[in-house]
């Protein structure tokens, strides 16, 4: 818990008005027991804001005493109390405020500072910038009140600077009268000047013997207020006015307000042509008032052709669902968002995927096989020529293959040729063979080939290290 070691006076200098400062612990005009420790925190804002001191290069607060007469001194007079302060802290905030934890600056005096007279004084705080040629800022002044006696240093206080005169002084600057008038005191010559007890004595002879003059003048009741102001001695009333059809009288005693009918009993005055709960009055031919009786139940009042009349209410629209060739209504469905009334898709950005063997997707043609119509879009296949392996060449290294049945599938041992010898045991004997790749088929040495019975058929093709191929055979036996 927090020691009390000083009297602190908390100070919200808002520069954005003229009223008196306000201390914002007491919520009241700033005020302390003259004799005591005295700790100044003052924050300066404008308004409800926190204003900055970063331009500031000091802060200073005075307090002088008031005039005789309760005016506002002048900043000439020496103070009963001033301090300058340059520790300034820019990191005041609303929030720190309020809590009581910051101010932009602290001002503290002793209670041999605070020793001053009691009473009512004037209290100034103002800033000096930090301008190459300094400025002087007024942020607050007013009414700070030093009371008396709180149990600090109480011993009297140092004189204050002498701006007023004693009751002597006063007294010895009016002319004694030598001659006074004995009814009012006064002297009986515009060249004597009346003394001090002699003003006195006058006055207080008019307050007891006098009737006093009227010193105000009130309005009763709610009404429009007829006493205006008071002027010296005179009770200024406002005049009452009669308006459009409004008479005013009075007598002695009473003032009368009535309204003057105009027109005659020809016509000018309306007659109520309504007759049962619920008619309406409208205007007829030229004007004239005429009875418009009670719609029937649900029906609504319409300006037509030939004036206002009742009428059943319109239908109510019913938007129609949109369709390929109709304007109507949709919902929002998947995809969709809409948001202050305007429709959006999401992303929907796709990606092509690659082609595989098992995958549905987009290809690129090598443009020399396969080609692209750029206008149409056709694809087209060119038939490629069989290449013939690179080093390919019979060599007297072989791998030789045992041959099983007709249509057998063998697989290629390595990059070269396959030798098929056989020998046919009719006319019509014939052999073939089939040669696949792994990625495409391709068909060599189809066909067939005929010779007289016992004679050689000879097969030389090419083949791929791991390709499949296959051997027909008819009226034939395969010998190599």
């Amino acid at each position: 818990m927090d020691n009390l070691n000083e009297i602190i006076v908390r100070i919200k200098a808002d520069t954005s008005s003229f009223n008196n400062p306000i201390d914002a612990i007491r919520d009241e005009i700033p005020q302390f027991w003259r004799g005591n420790d005295i700790k100044f925190e003052i924050g300066i804002f404008n308004g409800e804001n926190v204003w900055s001191v970063s331009n500031y290069a000091s802060i200073s607060l005075a307090i002088r005493k008031l005039t005789d007469d309760g005016k506002v001194p002048s900043a000439s007079i020496p103070a009963l109390m001033q301090k300058i302060c340059t520790s300034l802290d820019d990191t005041l905030t609303a929030v720190t405020w309020e809590n009581g934890t910051k101010q932009h600056v602290v001002i503290s005096f002793s209670s041999a500072e605070s020793n001053i007279i009691a009473g009512d004084h004037w209290l100034s705080i103002w800033a000096t910038t930090i301008d190459a040629t300094p400025k002087i800022i007024t942020l607050c002044a007013g009414i700070i009140r030093i009371l008396e006696v709180g149990g600090g240093n109480i011993s009297m206080p140092p004189d204050p600077i002498k701006i007023y005169y004693t009751s002597n002084e006063c007294d010895s600057r009016f002319i004694p009268l030598t001659a006074v008038d004995t009814n009012t005191n006064l002297g009986t010559s515009n060249s004597m000047i009346p003394s001090q007890k002699a003003v006195k004595t006058y006055v207080d002879q008019c307050s007891l013997s006098g009737s006093g003059e009227v010193t105000s003048a009130s309005n009763l009741g709610t009404g429009m207020a007829i006493f205006k102001e008071k002027v010296d001695g005179d009770l200024k009333f406002k005049t009452l006015k009669g308006g459009g059809n409004v008479a005013i009288s009075s007598n002695a005693f009473e003032i009368t307000i009535s309204s003057s009918e105009t027109g005659s009993d020809s016509g000018e005055k309306m007659t109520n042509p309504m007759t049962t709960e619920g008619d309406l009055i409208i205007g007829g031919e030229s004007g004239t008032a005429m009875r418009l009786g009670k719609g029937s139940n649900g029906q609504v009042l319409k300006s037509t052709t030939n004036g206002v009349e009742w009428a059943n209410e319109d239908a109510s629209y019913v938007l129609p669902t949109a369709s390929e060739s109709t304007l109507g209504g949709i919902k929002v469905g998947n995809n969709l968002t809409i948001a202050n009334g305007v429709l959006s898709a999401n992303d929907q950005t796709y990606s092509l995927p690659i082609a595989t063997i098992s995958s549905l997707g987009g290809i690129i043609p090598d443009g020399t096989t396969i080609t692209v119509d750029s206008t149409t879009g056709v694809v087209t296949a060119s038939a490629a020529s069989p290449v013939a392996p690179d080093c390919w060449a019979p060599t007297d290294t072989f791998v030789k293959i045992t041959a099983g049945s007709s249509g057998d599938i063998y697989n290629a041992p390595a990059d070269g040729w396959i030798y098929v010898k056989g020998t046919t045991s009719y006319t019509n004997g014939y052999l073939l063979a089939e040669v696949s790749t792994p990625n495409y088929v391709l068909v060599y040495g189809s066909g067939t080939i005929s010779y007289s019975s016992n004679q050689d058929i000879h097969l030389f093709f090419p083949v791929r290290n791991g390709g499949q191929f296959q051997v027909y055979w008819e009226y034939a036996s395969i010998t190599n």
